[in-house]
């Protein structure tokens, strides 16, 4: 079922309460969050609509990963095993989520987290269907939103069959994701020296390697080179996964001449259940700001977990995991000279210097465009609230967003003192930062009329 619209004039009435641009993990974060304090149907009956370009609602791009997760899998199924209407407790059960449950503890496939995505979004669907509700609108691909008159938003969208519609609501939620993009390598100096064009012939980007097909497309790139060298630059978990990419896929062709190297400017760091545990380890480099005082973890946020963890365990010989001698990590700021002359040296580089947002386009009501702070490199696009920013770094009043590289800030709100990341995981999209969203959309909820506007 889809939703019925008319058009009325008025911000009152004909005037739906959001609509959410995306409908993958970030996506389903405010109807997860909703569910689990018990305002779902609150939310629906000020008016929802959630538009996705895939006919699939919920896995987004997770699925197109041959990685693990970064977390573990109780993470996923945390907001899934709260009580709430729907019970999403028969996933646990059965398929991708009884998978999960049998490996919580531990770091599973991407894959299996969108499989398991995929099943609560279909679940959550026919649940809503039963209860005449159907806010989804698969196979539209939004193209932006300008600010009308009343100070409401018209979303405009294609259709799967090539027309365009637009929807009116009070609030604009994007869930819309991040990329990565090889036009801004173009202005990425690493020791001195571009990336493009002057590497452009050997250099990927980390989701080309980290995809499936990741490991054909390195051994194409590397095909005849008896010992390899691959320079990873960056500092995060995609750094370190491009790193254990190779690592493996050498393996698996009992290649031992390997050796990869990554470029980083922040130290690595890494996460342990208690600073006790650390020390027995041989790890010492943390102070107690870098311990989070109510979970007592040792950087619960800014150090590497998973099977990231694990490989910076082997190159700094902690505890009793084995030497991975074909590992090198450089940092710039040390060896600018060094890293310049493997990059010359490299038989392939992978750039893991982050994702950006994509943000809809938003216009004023003259049509101006609205410039958003994101659009200045490393720059986030939310605040504490999740209130989109725009280039002065003042809210635009009515739309949010969450979801990878949203920028979402979290120093003093939870996990190390120290920390001055960014937040991202499902956890907090289907649980606070959803929550958050939902309740400053009720906030202002109005009567439940739904409308679309041929434009």
């Amino acid at each position: 079922m889809q939703p019925s619209f008319h058009f009325e004039s008025g911000i009152s009435a004909g005037t739906l309460g959001a609509v959410i641009v995306g409908a993958g993990p970030a996506g389903l974060g405010p109807l997860m969050a909703a569910r689990g304090q018990g305002t779902l149907t609150a939310l629906m009956d000020g008016g929802l609509a959630v538009l996705d370009h895939s006919p699939q609602i919920g896995p987004g791009e997770l699925g197109r990963y041959a990685i693990r997760s970064d977390s573990f899998a109780d993470s996923f199924l945390a907001p899934a095993a709260l009580e709430g209407l729907p019970s999403l407790a028969p996933l646990l059960r059965h398929g991708a989520g009884q998978q999960l449950e049998q490996q919580r503890g531990g770091p599973v496939p991407l894959s299996t987290v969108a499989d398991f995505m995929a099943d609560v979004g279909r679940h959550l669907r026919t649940w809503l269907d039963q209860h005449d509700y159907d806010p989804f609108i698969c196979g539209a691909t939004a193209l932006h939103a300008h600010r009308q008159s009343d100070g409401a938003w018209l979303t405009t969208y294609r259709n799967a069959d090539g027309g365009t519609s637009g929807i009116r609501s009070r609030h604009v939620v994007l869930a819309t994701g991040a990329a990565q993009s090889r036009a801004a390598l173009e202005h990425a100096t690493v020791a001195g020296l571009p990336l493009l064009p002057r590497f452009g012939d050997k250099t990927v980007l980390s989701g080309e390697l980290l995809a499936h097909g990741g490991k054909a497309l390195l051994a194409q790139r590397l095909q005849g080179k008896r010992a390899p060298r691959v320079v990873v630059v960056g500092g995060s978990h995609s750094a370190m996964s491009s790193a254990l990419v190779c690592l493996q896929h050498w393996d698996a062709e009992e290649q031992r001449q390997g050796r990869v190297t990554i470029l980083h400017r922040r130290p690595f760091r890494i996460t342990y259940a208690t600073p006790e545990i650390a020390r027995a380890e041989g790890y010492h480099d943390f102070t107690p700001d870098d311990i989070c005082p109510r979970s007592g973890r040792v950087f619960p946020l800014a150090g590497m977990r998973s099977d990231s963890r694990h490989l910076l365990r082997r190159y700094w010989s902690l505890g009793d995991a084995p030497p991975e001698p074909r590992l090198q990590l450089l940092s710039l700021d040390q060896h600018a000279q060094q890293a310049a002359d493997l990059l010359e040296e490299a038989d392939l580089i992978v750039a893991a210097l982050g994702y950006r947002p994509r943000a809809l386009p938003l216009y004023e009501r003259d049509g101006q465009g609205i410039a958003l702070q994101s659009e200045r490199a490393g720059a986030a696009l939310v605040d504490d609230r999740s209130r989109v920013l725009d280039g002065a770094g003042q809210p635009v009043r009515g739309v949010y967003a969450l979801g990878l590289s949203a920028g979402y800030p979290m120093a003093g709100v939870h996990g190390e003192p120290s920390f001055r990341g960014e937040a991202n995981g499902l956890s907090l999209w289907h649980g606070a930062i959803g929550a958050d969203i939902v309740n400053q959309i009720l906030a202002h909820q109005p009567h439940r009329e739904d409308e679309r506007i041929k434009v």
